[in-house]
């Protein structure tokens, strides 16, 4: 009885670790349905897709559809979509703090909460600060935690250690780790940090670098709308 009592419990660990596990990691599929609806800005497929997530997959969803809606100035449901984002990804930061992806994502969220809110940064800033700094313990040549370093600098005021030249250098080693992320269960942000790199050298002034970036961002992601419009914008 011993023997079967001993057995059964470790067999019920092993499923328990394999269940746990699975519900850590991301689910690609899904991730590409997100991109594909944030590249148009497409709000209806976001909230329709919602039902369906769970985890990451859902905070991720629910990021994408604070960005649209913002952009799109639907600012009530970007703040609420921001707010649930925010909750889930904390939770799952709690119950998997070794996960550098959630880390990454929970700081870009709570950046983005200044961005909705600026009088909100005292309280914000420091918290993205620290998340950024956990990711990287854990993951320092991490795309996305790249990404999300090459944003805080790129919006962070000189003042208090935002740097373009930094932010540049970010951008350029999240598009480097990039080409080896295709099968991480978590791919996303590429042709956004094309997109983003691109944004910087415009500001200073380096126009030819800029649309190449842009192209580049739309070599990964034809519909990109943003890699789209800032191409537009800038046509001699």
């Amino acid at each position: 009885m011993t023997r079967f009592t001993t057995s059964f419990a470790t067999t019920v660990l092993l499923i328990s670790g394999l269940l746990c596990g699975n519900n850590a990691a991301a689910d690609q599929a899904d991730i590409y349905k997100i991109e594909e609806a944030m590249s148009t800005m497409d709000i209806a497929a976001l909230q329709a897709i919602r039902p369906d997530l769970q985890g990451y997959e859902l905070a991720l969803a629910n990021y994408r559809l604070a960005l649209s809606a913002n952009l799109t100035g639907n600012d009530e449901l970007a703040k609420d979509a921001l707010d649930s984002s925010m909750e889930a990804l904390e939770s799952l930061d709690e119950t998997t703090p070794e996960n550098a992806e959630i880390k990454a994502l929970l700081a870009q969220v709570y950046g983005y909460q200044i961005a909705l809110s600026p009088i909100k940064a005292i309280y914000y800033g420091p918290k993205s600060q620290k998340k950024l700094a956990e990711a990287e313990a854990l993951a320092p040549n991490n795309p996305r935690v790249l990404l999300v370093k090459g944003i805080g600098a790129a919006n962070t005021s000189p003042m208090f250690g935002g740097d373009s030249d930094n932010a540049v250098e970010a951008f350029s080693k999240s598009i480097a780790a990039f080409k080896d992320d295709e099968y991480s269960s978590y791919h996303w942000g590429y042709a956004e940090a094309y997109t983003w790199r691109g944004l910087i050298m415009q500001q200073q002034g380096k126009i030819e670098e800029a649309l190449s970036d842009w192209n580049n961002a739309l070599n990964i992601d034809p519909n990109y709308g943003w890699a789209q419009s800032l191409i537009a914008s800038n046509q001699p």
